[in-house]
């Protein structure tokens, strides 16, 4: 690898090589792919700071041909696949400390999302502030459904299977010996067909997605969608079948065979999913055409990821009794150790070199029993399933804290009364999304980082602390009980709040008040909205945090559409008037209730805490942006500043 101090001024541009030593850490993840960390170290001294560096990649191969990302065709400025900015010669990035810390920050990305992709209105900004370090992204934040997992349109499916075979090549039949039942005729017949798993996952793997019908499962399909949704080069040359040619070829399962007694049900089945097919192979067209985009971010942009739920399945480890059943499950333990060791891999290698790099030899080892027998070892299923450190900090200044709250919860065992309609019951509560050890193990990461108590922190949380009200209140009126009792609910809007755990919340906020930050800034996704909230926290020993949540969703999963999404977003907006004009005054009671009060609080009442929320608008005077969005936090020491990028509208040129 190749780094090279870059002097950029109006008349000239000076490359200065950087001394440097190079490390190659490589797994082999596949017969034909290969993943690779390098550590780079400056040979006398540190890299330049708050100062352009210039990369390029070099490679050989095993008849000592050299070629590098030049020879590739990615260096040549104005080519559509180039990953240079303007006039630079290579792809280039900034090592932050005292210029302004600017975060692009974004989170779903679903490749046959609805309406277009941002990614090339983020792209576009960094090209138009390619040369100026105040003013371009220094850091990237994916907070989470990078990939999804458990909803993967028809047109994707037979590209998932063609390269999952040529990259990774694994024997697809060892998928049969995990269950017996895969083995027998219906399940074999429709598993590797397009549409043909939403049964197998809920009866056998009993996984709660009801959008499973194409459902990643194998290790090496995980590992290719990560893939086709995070660059060009798998698209190049790709021709996907039409619905008819899939037909006629027997790669599409029907529930209702076609035959003489099923004909009327079967015309009407086909109808159905030949509509579904055109509209998602529209939609993955439109975005298969902004991969260059996402790749040029990528290559120029520190990246730091984390997951939520649709990265390895939807409603991941949501409640104690779904946890059960799918690790109960050979086969939901085969999905999720699949989808974590490929989130090992592409992730949360990067994000952490220190923690995850001592476990390189053993992942490798277990890489390759699984190319042969095309199922991980029992050993590296436990201890993934086990593993509690992917909350990591990434060193930016200031410091960022990127939180795991999949696999750290604590389901509590008292129920809550239930109201659905006319039913009236009991159900379990929400979890606490991240436990009081696992805050324990976060602290302790934390403070390893060089993090001191009293610096300012930005906190990246995959769904937001403060939500709006109004999406919450329904969520869990409507939505959440009947994903607490297992049953499948069709809703675009699912995610997860704080707030439905009084205990998790304030947990949080206890938390928050031990490290007593100078400035506390919250990252979050998830939500398929954009909001901004100021809140200001009062603890009864007097102390005060004061907290700046910014939110941004979906960078391509847009949900607020139809009758339904309009209808909803004009409640919303004269919710928001309200909201603008007032101060919410809430507290928690000393049984973890959170309470509103329709005025400041009587100190005569018991509480933990207090708070003042404040929700602020944007350009356009909304408190929530319901479009495809991605975030540009720009932080000095004296400002804050939130941007919401969108796709940018051109009468003559279309979507940019």
């Amino acid at each position: 690898m190749k780094l090279y101090n870059i002097d950029h001024s109006k008349q000239s541009i000076n490359y200065e090589p950087i001394q440097t030593t190079t490390i190659n850490k490589t797994i082999k993840s596949g017969n034909n792919l290969f993943i690779s960390l390098l550590e780079v170290n400056p040979i006398q001294g540190t890299f330049p700071i708050d100062e352009f560096i210039g990369y390029n990649l070099e490679f050989s191969t095993m008849n000592r041909k050299n070629f590098d990302l030049d020879t590739l065709g990615l260096l040549t400025s104005g080519h559509p696949q180039s990953i240079v900015y303007g006039d630079f010669d290579f792809p280039t990035f900034i090592i932050q400390k005292n210029a302004p810390n600017n975060i692009l920050y974004g989170s779903c990305q679903k490749p046959h999302g609805k309406n277009q992709n941002v990614f090339p209105s983020a792209d576009q900004s960094i090209e138009e502030n390619f040369s100026t370090i105040k003013k371009r992204p220094n850091s990237l934040f994916l907070m989470g459904d990078q990939i999804y997992a458990d909803d993967v349109a028809d047109p994707i499916f037979p590209v998932v299977s063609k390269w999952s075979q040529a990259l990774i090549g694994e024997d697809k039949r060892g998928l049969y010996s995990v269950d017996r039942r895969l083995q027998t005729t219906p399940f074999r017949k429709a598993i590797d067909r397009i549409n043909g798993r939403q049964y197998t996952l809920e009866n056998i793997s009993h996984l709660t997605s009801n959008s499973a019908h194409n459902h990643l499962i194998r290790y090496s399909e995980y590992m290719t969608m990560y893939l086709l949704t995070l660059g060009p080069t798998l698209w190049e040359n790709v021709e996907i079948p039409s619905f008819d040619d899939l037909v006629k070829n027997d790669n599409y399962y029907f529930i209702y065979p076609d035959n003489k007694k099923n004909k009327r049900n079967h015309k009407k089945e086909r109808k159905k999913y030949n509509k579904r097919f055109n509209t998602e192979q529209k939609e993955l067209a439109n975005y298969v055409n902004t991969l260059s985009s996402v790749r040029r971010v990528l290559a120029n942009t520190p990246t730091y990821m984390i997951f939520d739920d649709h990265d390895i399945t939807d409603d991941w480890n949501i409640s104690r009794e779904w946890k059960k059943d799918v690790y109960q499950s050979p086969l939901g333990r085969y999905i999720v150790t699949n989808g974590l060791t490929a989130y090992w891999l592409v992730q949360a290698w990067g994000n952490d070199p220190d923690t995850f790099t001592p476990y390189a030899n053993k992942i490798r080892y277990y890489l390759n029993r699984y190319l042969v027998t095309a199922r991980f070892d029992e050993e590296w299923e436990k201890h993934l399933l086990s593993f509690h450190s992917w909350s990591f900090v990434a060193p930016t200044n200031p410091r960022s804290l990127f939180l795991d709250i999949r696999t750290m919860r604590r389901y509590d065992i008292e129920p809550q009364p239930l109201r659905i309609g006319r039913y009236i019951g009991e159900g379990n509560n929400a979890a606490q999304l991240i436990s009081r050890r696992g805050w324990n193990r976060i602290s302790s990461t934390l403070e390893k980082s060089n993090w001191r108590y009293h610096d300012p922190i930005i906190l990246v949380s995959p769904t937001p602390l403060y939500g709006i009200g109004l999406i919450e209140s329904f969520l869990n009126k409507f939505v959440y009980p009947f994903r607490l009792l297992g049953l499948p609910v069709n809703y675009n809007l699912d995610f997860e709040a704080w707030k439905y755990n009084g205990k998790g919340f304030n947990l949080f906020l206890q938390q928050l008040a031990k490290w007593n930050p100078q400035t506390c800034i919250i990252l979050s996704g998830d939500v398929h909205y954009a909001s901004a909230v100021k809140s200001k926290v009062t603890f009864t020993n007097k102390r005060e945090l004061n907290i700046h949540q910014f939110t941004s969703s979906p960078i391509h999963n847009m949900s607020f559409s139809g009758l339904w999404g309009l209808l909803l977003k004009i409640v919303i907006w004269f919710n928001a008037q309200k909201r603008k004009r007032r101060t919410i005054h809430r507290y928690c009671d000393n049984f973890d209730r959170l309470q509103i009060n329709s005025e400041k609080l009587e100190l005569k009442k018991r509480y933990k805490w207090h708070e003042e929320i404040k929700y602020l608008t944007t350009s356009r005077g909304s408190i929530i942006e319901t479009k495809n969005n991605i975030g540009l936090l720009q932080l000095t020491k004296n400002q804050m500043k939130n941007k919401l990028i969108t796709a940018k509208v051109n009468p003559n040129k279309g979507i940019q």
